[in-house]
């Protein structure tokens, strides 16, 4: 191929880098409706996002063959182009899942800010650009995107519980990222090293420090009623409200959670009942996956303080303590 069509070639990609944007964006979003239904396309994803991972750690290996002909550049713009891709269909992948944690509280502001700055980078071209032309901050930006993915692709592929899909998101980030951390730039201080030691310590002790700040993606809080009365057959809650007289507390509240998880996925849950500030109480559950209106389960508390008037909530946790949702009411004396 002479250099006339290279550069020709070279300009083309260019020009159809926003239309790239705009199909990773779609197929994203499409992953998300369609991998429920499909679940080989979660399989797919994953190594999609490993394979990617050993194309940019041994970059400077296979380009290095094309450095000085007219296809080195064709082949750097390639490559920058599938990365974009891959970041978009991470972020937009796993946004949906983000998006459905916000019941979870404030707790997630900090994780959902940084995924949707994710993927607002992954498709504002100058933004990308300029990101990719610093190594440290690049590499750093795919083990994000990896991370984030991971925590939703691990329960749906290999069924794990969302406090294993954690260590193993951190673990195997850890991994990939070990390697092209260690690679970025050359010789350096020995306070360089010790930063890069430290980053990925950190990244592996997430589950330790950070994982009441990172959202349990695979779950979801579909329906939710704090009621007085129950019917266990249909496990229907009865009389339900947010605000009950003391009176009404006699035989108890039912706290009612229907939490959607992917099929085949098993794992303990908690209700956590809180008076105020105090916690009073909690009650371990276990939900099954695969049921699209969520596997319904509740907790019954039969013992009230004496001073039970004012604010309470029931938060639903994993067993790493991550908020699935959170049922609030109001105790009144008349």
């Amino acid at each position: 191929m002479n250099a006339h069509w290279l550069e020709r070639l070279n300009a083309l990609l260019f020009r159809l880098r926003h239309v790239w944007a705009v199909g990773s964006f779609s197929l994203g979003l499409a992953s998300y409706f369609l991998v429920e239904r499909q679940p080989w396309l979660a399989a797919v994803l994953t190594a999609v996002l490993v394979a990617t991972w050993l194309v940019l750690i041994t970059e400077n290996i296979w380009l290095r063959r094309f450095r000085g002909t007219p296809m080195e550049q064709v082949a750097q713009g390639a490559l920058k182009l599938m990365l974009q891709g891959v970041h978009q269909e991470a972020f937009f992948f796993s946004l949906p899942f983000v998006v459905l944690q916000w019941s979870g509280g404030a707790e997630y502001f900090l994780f959902t800010g940084l995924v949707v700055a994710g993927a607002l980078v992954s498709i504002v071209d100058p933004l990308y650009f300029r990101l990719a032309g610093h190594r440290a901050w690049y590499f750093g930006f795919h083990a994000w995107a990896l991370f984030v993915a991971l925590l939703v692709l691990l329960p749906l592929i290999f069924k794990w519980p969302t406090n294993q899909a954690l260590d193993g998101a951190a673990l195997l980030t850890a991994l990939f990222a070990l390697p092209s951390f260690w690679r970025v730039g050359g010789p350096r201080r020995a306070w360089r090293w010790a930063i890069l030691v430290g980053v990925s310590a950190s990244i592996v002790s997430v589950p330790w420090w950070g994982a009441r700040l990172v959202p349990p993606l695979s779950l979801s809080l579909e329906h939710r009623a704090v009621s007085v009365n129950f019917n266990r057959e249909r496990r229907q809650p009865l009389v339900t409200g947010e605000t009950f007289r003391l009176e009404e507390l006699d035989d108890g509240l039912y706290a009612y959670t229907a939490i959607r998880a992917p099929l085949g996925l098993g794992q303990p849950v908690y209700h956590y009942w809180f008076h105020g500030r105090e916690r009073v109480d909690k009650v371990p559950l276990n939900v099954t996956g695969g049921r699209e209106e969520g596997y319904r389960t509740w907790s019954h508390k039969l013992h009230f303080p004496d001073n039970a008037t004012g604010r309470w909530r029931v938060e639903v946790r994993t067993a790493k303590e991550q908020i699935i949702g959170v049922l609030r009411f109001n105790v009144t004396d008349r």
